[in-house]
């Protein structure tokens, strides 16, 4: 399983995007869990499905909205599990 360390600055952008931290904006605007949302915060990987599921969900969210994209991608690639 290939996993993805997204950079705390692309955390940011994140965490922007949403207008609070709950279940319900995670899932509304991310797509992603508050288990992935931990993973996020304290900088452990997630996998690479789910990180592109997360980016092209962001931006189908933000258009319009004047939120930043994540397409310089994350910040390395980590070993496959």
């Amino acid at each position: 399983m290939n996993m993805v360390l997204v950079n705390q600055e692309q955390v940011l952008a994140l965490r922007n995007a949403l207008p609070a931290v709950t279940k319900v904006w995670l899932q509304e605007v991310l797509g992603v869990s508050e288990t992935t949302w931990r993973s996020l915060r304290d900088g452990r990987p997630i996998r690479q499905s789910t990180y592109d599921r997360l980016v092209a969900k962001l931006e189908r969210t933000s258009r319009g909205s004047g939120v930043g994209s994540l397409r310089g991608g994350p910040s390395g690639n980590g070993a496959s599990r």
